[in-house]
């Protein structure tokens, strides 16, 4: 087959599946028929250009379109104000929405003919999706005060102003120091905590319940207990907030296997059917606390909406904990025995994880460590930190929290004690 006839057949393509989220909206001034030219337009201009030599006739047919775009949204804001005044009902602004959309869309058209076609299609999917989640963004936005977008602010300057000028070397002592590996880090706590936000805020308390769990499992189970307790001891959403600690809890264990399979996937040989079963147990009991109908809908009503979600300054605090934690494993391996590493891997172990099962990891691969011992400091590590949050579930919260978190916890804290005794 002619592959001008496949590129122009796919820049139709691209047109028509724009076209048909914007057909859609009753009030837009070009649909499925409007953006499948476009497409096809951008497309013709593509084939018309010498090869080499700058695309100005589809240029010229992005700016176009464009601005006919543009056009029919001026007239039809005109055609709503003089229905207005004589008292019918009249059109709503469209904006300029679609003016960009028939010049993304040609220009997608074009491409489709001179560039990778994949990346057409690719681009012809986030165009669509753009177009067709506006009304939850609307709503989000909505929703936002002034401290949520102090609080996104704060993570656009982490993660795109400071994050990439900072040096990616070892340094400090031992060189177990990344400047831009220990800021990333801070990075992952903000964005995590930004995602629990919008998923409560978009799906209600009780998904926000699970996201605020996982979210807090994937980034620091430890702080996210902490919150939880303080949420059951101030508010008294006990059933939800046993469900956050448990469901962070259950993530941990999984995240760790994540972590030690690409660092040494002959330790996750060792370590995975325990962290599994940790994980199975503390979920499980998350999972069950969802489901209770009775009482539910009282905790429900009683989680506030979250403050501002960066908390910058416990983020940065729990970097640089993790970066302490990081030299002293080191620190342990070089200078100590294995007593000494263990030891290390307990003490770790009260407020993260990450540190004891990556160091474990690079220290088998390398042949410092034996994969069993690697496994027993993992497991010793998630014993203390998983009676560790019992304690914190017991006098940060309640005794009601400490009495719900109770079985589920303590299953998973007899796993590593049993995984200790058999590794």
């Amino acid at each position: 087959m002619n592959p001008d006839l496949v590129a122009l057949g796919l820049a139709l393509g691209v047109g028509l599946l724009v076209g048909f989220e914007r057909e859609r909206h009753p009030d837009t001034v070009a649909g499925v028929r409007t953006f499948g030219f476009a497409g096809l337009i951008g497309g013709l201009s593509a084939l018309i250009t010498p090869e080499g030599s700058t695309p100005w006739a589809l240029i010229a047919a992005g700016v176009v379109l464009g601005a006919a775009g543009a056009y029919g949204g001026v007239v039809r804001s005109g055609h709503a104000v003089r229905s207005e005044e004589a008292g019918r009902e009249p059109f709503p602004d469209i904006g300029l929405t679609t003016a960009f959309a028939l010049i993304a869309t040609t220009l997608l058209g074009g491409y489709a003919v001179l560039g990778d076609r994949s990346i057409a299609v690719a681009g012809a999917g986030v165009l669509f999706l753009l177009l067709y989640i506006r009304d939850p963004l609307h709503a989000l936005i909505r929703r936002l005060g002034q401290e949520d977008v102090r609080a996104i602010a704060t993570f656009v300057l982490i993660a795109l102003v400071i994050l990439p000028v900072l040096p990616d070397r070892a340094m400090g002592p031992l060189d177990a120091v990344n400047p831009r590996g220990a800021w990333a880090l801070v990075v992952l706590v903000v964005s995590i905590s930004l995602a629990g936000y919008l998923a409560q805020v978009l799906l209600g308390a009780r998904a926000g319940a699970v996201a605020a769990g996982v979210f807090g499992g994937l980034v620091s189970s430890t702080a996210a207990t902490f919150g939880a307790a303080r949420r059951a001891r101030d508010d008294g959403a006990v059933r939800l907030s046993a469900a956050v600690v448990l469901l962070a809890c259950g993530v941990l264990p999984l995240r760790l296997m994540v972590l030690v399979g690409f660092a040494a996937p002959g330790l996750l040989r060792v370590l995975w059917p325990w962290l599994a079963a940790a994980a199975a147990l503390t979920a499980l009991g998350g999972l069950q606390m969802l489901r209770r109908g009775g009482g539910l809908a009282p905790d429900a009503q009683a989680l506030p909406k979250p403050r501002n979600p960066t908390q910058l300054t416990s983020a940065i605090s729990f970097a640089a904990v993790f970066v302490l934690i990081r030299i002293a494993t080191k620190a342990a391996v070089v200078f100590g025995g294995i007593g000494v590493f263990l030891a290390v891997a307990a003490i770790s172990g009260v407020t993260d994880m990450d540190a004891i099962a990556l160091s474990s990891a690079r220290e088998t691969v390398e042949g410092l460590l034996q994969a069993r011992d690697a496994a027993r400091a993992t497991m010793l590590a998630l014993l203390v930190n998983t009676l560790f949050k019992l304690a914190v579930a017991r006098f940060a919260g309640s005794a009601e929290l400490f009495r719900a978190v109770l079985p589920a916890l303590g299953g998973a804290a007899l796993v590593a004690a049993f995984a200790l005794s058999s590794l």
